[in-house]
């Protein structure tokens, strides 16, 4: 039998609502940072003006807490003074998730308010985890959210070696902008988000909204919905209950594995939220000239930091599901030893001007977790895919 394209998109979404994905690990209230470590080093990676403070340094300066109504504030500091001469970083956060999340993972992240401003770089990503000699992105890179300066829009990408590539004619909402997700540019296979409000002022103007993303061998999708529009099976989730994409639409991106070996190019991955400042994009010359005045670090770094009152997440929840039943009955049984660092406290409902905050939690990035293999759903699955990639 031929299948036509609506065809195979309404027997995709059959089979998704199947299968139910079982609650793996959830990130919110005064728990919300007890499964992260603080990566306490300069943003060697995309060379921000910035330093990662320690939980340490985010206690001193109210830089991470759960503030008054509950929800996770992460923020670049706006009321230091940094001088064009000496030293010339200002500090921030950045997040890297203590468990190492394999493929069967679907990821739901609920937020009020993202950082934006000129100069501002905010990401929430997966980062491969990589095996001893190897050099990124040998273990892939999966960018949920990320935008820079005065964007109005998010932006979707996948990283990896030669040879993973999102298919011509996928069916999703948004918009490619580059199909090689080995592209020499180092911007991956990116997808630019069409619906309104999915970033900058009009996101937190909006109230937010949610992101999704399954991390599936039958490919990567990623999902953004306005508050308004957030899906019943996201707003109704119960803490125990399982989640199914039944009603969850068309993805903003997708990157079915007709054009990627998921299992080849993404093994287990960290979660990581962080905040960065210039940088390889947002502080290139003419990308930054494009949206904002006089340079990235003299008009924004340097000075008293008061332009960054919008540089900061307040996020309720990221809440992680599992394929797996198993593994989700494992992390449930090991949750204790996860949470070994904590942060939790209180502060003005906007999460702009923190009053009582208190802070604590270990540094560094070399926490163990056990990983436990999900198996591969079945056949049928990567058939349907195969057709959507290929654009029957």
């Amino acid at each position: 039998m031929i299948m036509t394209r609506p065809t195979l998109l309404l027997a995709f979404c059959a089979l998704r609502a199947a299968a139910a994905y079982y609650p793996l690990i959830e990130y919110s209230g005064t728990t919300f940072f007890d499964g992260f470590d603080f990566y306490g080093a300069i943003d060697n990676t995309t060379w921000g003006n910035v330093t990662y403070v320690d939980a340490a340094d985010a206690n001193a300066e109210s830089l991470a807490y759960v503030n008054g109504a509950g929800n996770a504030i992460i923020k670049v500091d706006n009321s230091s003074t940094v001088l064009e001469a000496g030293i010339q970083y200002r500090k921030s956060v950045r997040l890297t998730s203590k468990y190492k999340f394999e493929i069967g993972t679907l990821f739901i992240i609920d937020a009020l308010h993202m950082p934006y401003g000129c100069s501002v770089w905010p990401s929430i990503w997966l980062n491969g985890v990589l095996e001893p000699g190897q050099v990124w992105p040998a273990a892939g890179e999966i960018d949920l959210i990320e935008a820079i300066n005065l964007f109005d829009h998010n932006q979707m990408a996948l990283h990896s070696y030669a040879g993973c590539v999102q298919p011509a004619n996928v069916t999703q909402m948004g918009h490619t902008l580059i199909h090689d997700c080995n592209d020499t540019t180092a911007s991956g296979c990116t997808v630019a988000e069409t619906k309104p409000n999915s970033f900058g002022a009009g996101f937190a103007g909006n109230g937010g909204g949610a992101f999704g993303l399954q991390f599936d061998v039958a490919g990567v999708f990623m999902w953004f919905w306005p508050r308004p529009s957030i899906p019943a099976s996201i707003t109704q989730a119960t803490p125990t209950g399982t989640m199914d994409l039944t009603d969850w639409g068309m993805p903003s991106a997708a990157y079915p594995a007709a054009g990627c070996n998921i299992t080849e190019f993404f093994p287990a991955q960290e979660l990581v939220v962080d905040i960065t400042l210039c940088g390889l994009w947002a502080g290139i010359p003419d990308v930054y000239a494009g949206d904002c005045p006089g340079t990235c670090f003299g008009n924004n770094i340097a000075g008293n930091g008061s332009n960054y009152a919008n540089a900061y997440f307040e996020i309720p929840a990221i809440r992680t599901y599992t394929i797996d039943a198993g593994v989700a009955a494992s992390a449930s049984a090991s949750a204790a030893p996860q949470t070994t660092g904590s942060a939790s406290g209180s502060a003005a409902a906007d999460g702009a001007n923190p009053t009582q905050v208190t802070t604590t939690g270990g540094a560094g990035r070399t926490v163990s977790t056990p990983v436990i293999p999900v198996p591969l759903v079945g056949a049928v699955a990567t058939i349907l895919l195969l057709g959507l990639g290929l654009g029957l």
